[in-house]
């Protein structure tokens, strides 16, 4: 009876965001051959490396709810952004943050409002502030920087521009010894030993190392969408993401999960692609999409972050590449940090 109550506890627990559980996604049907996974791996690269550029206009807000199944509730915590993106290969990007919403921790108001730039060109980042407001006043931001590396805000940028959602962009700041696209996992999967091997000699202390991770890929049928599931199946960790073939394998869903000292496995993160759009020949683009995040602390609420694209435009052939050098207008005090520097710009 002990045993019946907790396995519909879990059940009810994780609801459809492990839906694999739930019935939603229908038992694996056959695992990829060698030939399969070498053939999936070069399709897949070969959609990825057809993205030159890509500009996303969206807007995203953040809700909290007691459990990952909601109810939800929205909080005033918002953005609003215009975002530019290079190919897979390149670093190069930029976030125009029309609209940023945060709570202000000991701050004159509980939430700040700001409004900047910030961008990285490949060798340089750089922000450009503009306004922060609270209470009804605002109060111009003239400060430039210029840093050796990428932004801060423009790391933390992936979930607000829907990019952690992508196909092409899911890795992007991934800071483990970790491949940065999904191609070259299907092209080392006949392997199962390769990641082991790989991520030992480079971090042996790497969470992947110590649960002993194997590497899976199979058809899976999601939502009644035929799709490849590839998974990272570990002593303590199971991570497992949903391809659509048919949909220039588009990224539909992401479950992170780890096990707890009893064995349960526990939901601690997961991307729910809503709805896809396909921009240019064979790039579909995450258009709606939700982030759901376990609390660090139990008596937290759980948090996700809803994304929704409002236009994307990808290769476009008159695409600006200096879009990834954010300027700063006359009188602005710049502090370069790469030169070791500071000077108000405009002046000799």
């Amino acid at each position: 009876m002990n045993n019946l109550k907790v396995k519909v506890m879990y059940i009810v627990f994780l609801d459809f965001m492990f839906l694999v559980n739930a019935g939603t996604a229908k038992e694996t049907v056959s695992e990829l051959s060698a030939a399969e996974l070498k053939t999936a791996g070069q399709s897949i690269k070969s959609v990825e490396e057809a993205l030159l550029n890509v500009r996303i206009d969206s807007n995203c807000w953040v809700e909290r709810g007691p459990s990952s199944s909601g109810p939800w509730e929205r909080t005033p915590i918002c953005f609003s952004s215009t975002a530019f993106f290079g190919n897979i290969s390149s670093n190069r990007a930029r976030l125009d943050m029309h609209k940023s919403v945060l709570e202000w921790r000991d701050g004159a108001a509980p939430y700040l409002e700001n409004r900047y730039s910030v961008s990285f060109d490949g060798l340089q980042g750089r922000y450009k502030g503009l306004s922060s407001s609270y209470s009804g006043k605002t109060f111009n931001d003239n400060k430039g920087i210029i840093l050796p590396d990428t932004p801060i805000k423009l790391k933390y940028s992936n979930k607000m521009t829907g990019v952690y959602a992508s196909l092409f962009f899911h890795f992007r700041d991934n800071s483990a010894p970790f491949p940065k696209t999904f191609s070259p996992h299907f092209e080392a999967a006949a392997d199962p030993n390769y990641y082991l091997s790989v991520l030992s000699a480079t971090d042996p202390n790497y969470c992947y190392c110590k649960s002993k991770v194997k590497f899976k890929v199979v058809h899976q049928e999601l939502m009644g969408t035929q799709c490849i599931k590839m998974a990272y199946i570990g002593d303590s960790l199971l991570q497992e993401w949903w391809l659509d073939p048919n949909r220039g394998f588009a990224l539909l869903r992401y479950d992170n999960l780890r096990k707890d000292q009893d064995g349960n496995s526990l939901l601690k993160s997961s991307i729910n692609v809503t709805k896809l759009e396909e921009v240019t020949e064979n790039i579909w683009w995450p258009m709606e999409a939700c982030f759901v995040h376990r609390p660090y602390e139990t008596d937290k609420p759980w948090k996700r972050i809803v994304y929704r694209a409002s236009n994307v435009i990808a290769n476009d052939p008159n695409f600006d590449e200096g879009v990834f050098t954010v300027p700063f207008p006359d009188g602005y005090m710049i502090d370069d940090q790469v030169a070791g520097r500071k000077y108000k710009s405009g002046e000799k």
